[in-house]
């Protein structure tokens, strides 16, 4: 992975000597170990954003909506029509 974008943060002392600690035992440097957490973190997020969670409750009633074929309600057939007679293709 090329590197070439940087980003400055500024963090407490306590947080540095954690991230410090933390980067130690699993053997990386500072800016690798804050680097790769951070890159989760920011997946995780993301994940969730685009994710959609629907309860069992909330599923079956959505799975029963679109199982049955669709078939459009009074307005939508006359506006349908309507857009029928007046466009011509050619």
């Amino acid at each position: 992975m090329a590197v070439d974008e940087r980003l400055d943060l500024k963090l407490s002392a306590a947080d540095k000597q954690l991230l410090a600690q933390a980067a130690a035992i699993e053997g990386l440097s500072m800016a690798a170990f804050v680097r790769l957490a951070a890159r989760q973190r920011a997946a995780e997020a993301v994940q969730r954003e685009q994710q959609l969670v629907l309860s069992q409750r909330d599923f079956t009633t959505f799975h029963a909506a679109i199982a049955q074929p669709f078939a459009a309600n009074a307005e939508l057939a006359a506006v349908m029509e309507e857009a029928r007679t007046r466009v011509r293709r050619v």
